[in-house]
């Protein structure tokens, strides 16, 4: 592209950090980078590595929302800088951009529904948990108000 803003960042510099709004995308020039949700932090969870060809942020671009992920420089990299100004042209002198955009979309929502799965298979079995010791407490009460039944009929009662 004419007049592409090219951006270089070093290893481990964040490029795009989670939460925070953003008004461009990036295609990898060369270099890699890494992707994650809750970068930093104790669950913290990669999602991938891209390489050159690859693009990313294209959720700000396409919807003015803020980033669902953190991008962190791998390696060296020289990033293409793509703004909603400059998509159209972006994607007219490679059609295989628009294919590259959708991938990483369709990759995204893939690992969010794998997410998402995994999130509920742990909610449910927590609940089954719950019901299990629920019913384990409510047995043992009940035994004991039966004992204690039986021990204040008998005038055994201790209180």
């Amino acid at each position: 592209m004419e007049n592409a803003k090219m951006q270089k960042f070093s290893a481990d510099e964040v490029i795009i950090r989670e939460g925070e709004a953003y008004q461009e995308m990036y295609k990898i020039v060369y270099g890699s980078v890494a992707i994650y949700i809750r970068h930093g932090e104790k669950e913290e969870h990669l999602i991938g590595i891209y390489s050159k060809g690859k693009c990313f942020g294209e959720v700000h671009v396409l919807s003015d929302e803020p980033s669902i992920y953190t991008v962190v420089a791998f390696d060296e990299v020289l990033l293409m800088r793509i703004t909603k100004d400059t998509l159209e042209d972006f994607i007219r002198n490679n059609p295989r951009n628009a294919i590259d955009i959708m991938q990483n979309m369709v990759h995204t929502n893939m690992l969010m529904q794998k997410n998402i799965s995994l999130l509920l298979d742990d909610i449910y079995e927590k609940q089954d948990v719950n019901k299990k010791r629920t019913k384990e407490l409510k047995d043992k009460i009940e035994k004991y108000r039966i004992s204690g039944c039986h021990l204040w009929e008998k005038g055994e009662d201790s209180l």
